[in-house]
């Protein structure tokens, strides 16, 4: 019932041009682009990619991720975003709400979240920080009206 054809896959996601390695956390982070990326390391912060995302075996999300291909090996705390295709391989550990047109699951892959298979729905606006200049001048506007 989840299983979907398997389209074919985009030739960058080979060849990622970005890699985060197995030995490296990035945290309250919000990584955004159009090529592929490969994560085999620990990343904390939402993903919004255009291209294609590979999360291998070592590596770890914890934010929400959007990608427009993506193969899923590590663990995802987060809800997920695919635009083309979506595949869990057997090493997957996923916590969070799976949304993609295509859903490919291997065999040992966990998934714990509802499952939305068909059309996209658009992700949540990323809430960001003010830059901290902003910050300083609202309260120094406060304050000098007190």
């Amino acid at each position: 019932m989840f299983f979907a054809s398997k389209k074919a896959l985009p030739a960058e996601i080979d060849t990622p041009s970005t890699v985060i390695g197995a030995g490296i956390t990035i945290e309250a982070a919000r990584l955004t682009g159009t090529d592929s990326v490969r994560i085999d390391g620990e990343f904390k912060g939402n993903v919004d990619l255009q291209g294609s995302l590979v999360l291998g075996e070592t590596g770890s999300i914890t934010g929400e991720v959007r990608a427009n291909y993506f193969l899923v090996a590590g663990e995802v705390s987060g809800n997920i975003y695919c635009d083309t295709q979506l595949h869990f391989a057997s090493t997957a550990r996923v916590v969070g709400d799976v949304n993609t047109p295509n859903l490919v699951l291997d065999e040992g892959s966990q998934v714990t979240g509802r499952y939305n298979v068909g059309e996209v729905p658009q992700a949540p606006a990323y809430v960001e920080s003010p830059p901290e200049d902003d910050i300083l001048e609202d309260r120094l506007r406060f304050l000098e009206g007190v």
